[in-house]
């Protein structure tokens, strides 16, 4: 085995050699040569033969001046190509079996092997060497094209930084035509390149990160499964190479072995290379705003530690502001199984956290699967399994959540109109809602703007972090005023950001129903009626006369970036789309108020009726999304339209009956699994865990150095593992900036609200560092 590798080195090195110290001489007659005519001149192969049989051995500097000499004489590399192939028929014979090598025993030592085993050079055949050579020739930018230069020469002169440079660029591609479309290299590798040449100049490594498009017919583009016509492909290049070089240089590489065929982009941030840590103001602003919240948080911890040991319990509204950043006081809150609630809602909370499971779940399927993978194809297999089909369905889930936000508001909301017989400033309630979720919120915000994109590396990392930095330094303040899903869409800064500004839009829009159900009687039930009709023909009358999907359908060669996705943007994430299922969460939460308040019970028949209607609807609307996956489905734009609304319509009923059966004591054993008391902490987290979800996501993706081969054991291992790394980070945004602001929320709209409005909208949630009601929103 080392003496084939040592004869393929000494053919590539000789070969080349030999071409080169014969062009002077073969100069004019080259120029009479007709590249498209096979019968060569003879004399010209039988004269390279010579100086291949003569065994003389070229010295390192000969190899590389020569390797220049090519390039300088304007000699073409097809010409180049065509000889080296008749050299190579003649140069095989079997007279040449006995030749001797440079490289085999006795002759060791004719070329240098400084640095690197013998062995490394094999990888660098003679083709390699004349792409590499006119590309390198072809490269505008002076210190670019002599640290190309100076690559050559150390190939050829078996230096071990320019043979790891080659090593960590990717190589002929391998499972093409099994889907397998990045081909990263090795990213570790090239960024520890740091080497000083002969000349005394050092040589850095960078990593890029080629887009290489094929030419395909129309044909192609219409298929939604696959991967699409783009390759990855990783490079290792010289630092002082910019993008513009790096993508001429490989397009020329290509154009000596594909053809003019493929379209090669690179951009700024597909090259990565070890660069010193850069902060500027706002970076400082952040790390300064965190470092005062820790500090609070120190000392109000220290002063409830000094509270508690010298026994000095204070009742003032300084004292539970103090407390309110204590570590004590909200790990107590998060950890507490206790609910005081008086409404008898125990059972939302486990809805909330499996929702919130699930959604992560989804999201962490996702991310996996458009990233880099081994087979294209096996997302595509796992969505078209009917059995996987609540992971493709996920955003009924994110429904859930609106739905439950409804419900709670207009459960919570009802009691107190009763009380206060309709005079209830609602003002102060949207206000407090406002300032409670948004600190979280920005903090979450201002990390993407500043330090997210510092904190790690990888082949994706620049492009994917540097995106979503920019987008939030352009989009930010409409995140914060809770219209990112109608303004600057195609910015949007965080990909489930779109949920909060939904929830928000339609909370401050909630009252007007929720105060007409209270005030009349007749009327109000029929303006909610007249509400959800034109909830349901808006989303069917824009998919039919758009002919848009059905649903935001996962294929992964659309979601290489969610926010660019054409349905993502322009009609999934709209507030008129989602309409529906948050007018069937007040009318839910309406008549449980009716049932609890004049204790209506409720027939056997009726509990079965409803059942079994929960259930078919239930599992019809799950299921159901798995048709649109199928190979041999035709799109109709009349089932787009009616499936876009009714799967809402069913999936809102069958949750709507689920939890008035849980709440007035029909749940059965699912209302004990809701009632589970390791779902109390987690659900108090469920907020912060949708505002960090991201960040987990994007890191994995970003940092990722090799091919995921994906199973559904594959991805359900790495959903685990995200959901406790997203629900950690929910943990320490929990204490340092939620909890804290939700108890001082309670603590002025005590006063400002009046207790009989805090005590009654509040109590049952009091404890709760993070909740799915009127007050927070979330998820997706």
């Amino acid at each position: 085995m080392r003496t084939q590798a040592a004869r393929a080195h000494v053919f590539a090195m000789t070969t080349v050699g030999a071409l080169l110290t014969i062009t002077c001489a073969v100069a004019a007659a080259a120029s009479n040569i007709d590249l498209n005519n096979t019968n060569i001149d003879n004399n010209v192969i039988k004269r390279i033969v010579t100086v291949l049989n003569s065994n003389r051995t070229l010295n390192s500097r000969e190899f590389a001046l020569l390797n220049r000499t090519a390039v300088n004489l304007g000699i073409e590399s097809e010409m180049l190509t065509k000889l080296t192939s008749l050299v190579k028929q003649t140069y095989e014979q079997p007279n040449r079996d006995t030749a001797s090598y440079a490289y085999e025993e006795g002759n060791k030592g004719s070329l240098p092997v400084e640095e690197s085993p013998d062995y490394a050079s094999s990888v660098v055949l003679a083709s390699d060497l004349l792409s590499l050579t006119s590309a390198v020739a072809n490269v505008k930018e002076n210190v670019c094209r002599e640290q190309g230069y100076k690559f050559l020469d150390g190939l050829l002169l078996n230096k071990r930084w320019a043979l790891k440079m080659f090593d960590a660029s990717a190589k002929s591609p391998q499972g093409l035509l099994f889907g397998s479309s990045f081909h990263l290299g090795n990213f570790d590798e090239c960024l520890a390149i740091e080497d000083q040449v002969d000349d005394g100049t050092v040589v850095y490594g960078q990593y890029c990160l080629a887009n290489i498009k094929w030419r395909r017919s129309e044909a192609h583009k219409k298929v939604r499964t696959g991967r699409g016509e783009t390759l990855r492909w990783a490079i290792c290049v010289p630092r002082v190479c910019d993008a513009n070089a790096v993508q001429q240089f490989v397009s020329d590489v290509l154009s000596h072995t594909v053809g003019n065929t493929t379209t090669v982009q690179v951009t700024d941030r597909d090259c990565y290379t070890k660069q010193p840590l850069t902060v500027n103001s706002l970076d400082v602003a952040f790390l300064s705003l965190i470092f005062l919240f820790v500090a609070i948080l120190i000392m109000s911890t220290s002063y409830e530690i000094y509270c508690i040991q010298w026994k000095r319990k204070r009742v003032s509204t300084i004292h539970d502001i103090i407390t309110s950043f204590s570590i004590i006081n909200n790990m107590k809150k998060i950890l507490s199984t206790k609910q005081n609630n008086s409404l008898g809602l125990e059972s939302i909370t486990g809805i909330k956290v499996l929702a919130m499971i699930f959604i992560i779940s989804g999201h962490a399927s996702l991310f996996i699967s458009v990233g880099p993978v081994m087979d294209a194809e096996a997302f595509d297999r796992i969505l078209r399994n009917p059995a996987n089909a609540f992971m493709e369905n996920n955003m009924i889930l994110v429904d859930t959540f609106l739905f439950l936000g409804a419900f709670l508001f207009s459960r919570i909301l009802l009691p107190e109109l009763d009380k206060r017989r309709g005079r209830l400033n609602i003002l102060p309630i949207l206000l407090f809602r406002y300032l409670r979720v948004t600190p979280a919120y920005a903090v979450v915000i201002l990390f993407y703007m500043t330090w997210f994109p510092k904190i790690g590396d990888g082949p994706l990392w620049e492009s994917k972090m540097r995106l979503e930095q920019d987008r939030c330094l352009e989009s930010w303040w409409a995140n914060i005023l809770y219209v990112n899903n109608y303004v600057n869409t195609d910015k949007m800064c965080m990909f489930q950001s779109w949920y909060l500004s939904v929830d928000t839009q339609l909370f401050f829009f909630a009252p007007i129903f929720i105060f007409a159900l209270w005030k009349w009687r007749r009327f109000g039930p029929m303006l909610l009626g007249v509400g959800l009709l034109i909830s349901l023909l808006i989303p069917a009358v824009i998919t039919y006369t758009r002919r848009l999907d059905p649903t935001l359908l996962l294929f992964a060669k659309e979601f290489s970036d969610l926010i660019s996705n054409f349905y993502f943007k322009e009609a999934y994430i709209k507030t008129h789309m989602k309409i529906t299922t948050y007018l069937m969460g007040l009318l839910t939460g309406y008549i449980l108020h009716r049932i609890q308040k004049e204790n209506y019970q409720m027939s056997r028949s009726l509990k079965v009726f409803g059942w079994i209607t929960s259930i078919i609807l239930g599992t019809v609307t799950t299921f159901s999304v798995s048709l649109f996956y199928q190979e041999w489905y035709q799109y109709n734009a009349i089932e787009a339209a009616a499936y876009i609304s009714l799967h809402k319509l069913a999936w809102s009923i069958a949750n709507g009956w689920m939890i008035i059966a849980c709440v007035t004591g029909n749940g059965g054993i699912l209302a004990k699994l809701f009632n589970w008391k390791l779902f109390v902490p987690l659900s108090r987290l469920t907020y912060c865990a949708y505002l960090v979800n991201g960040i987990v996501e994007l890191f994995y993706i970003g940092q990722l150095r090799h091919p995921a081969h994906l199973t559904v054991l594959t991805v359900t291992a790495n959903s685990i593992s995200h959901l406790v790394l997203t629900f950690f980070l929910a943990l320490l945004l929990c204490i340092t900036f939620e909890s804290p602001i939700h108890g001082i929320e309670k603590i002025l709209l005590k006063k400002f609200v009046g207790p009989r409005a805090s005590d009654n909208t509040r109590e049952d949630k009091s404890q709760e560092c993070s909740r799915s009601t009127s007050q927070s929103k979330l998820e997706s």
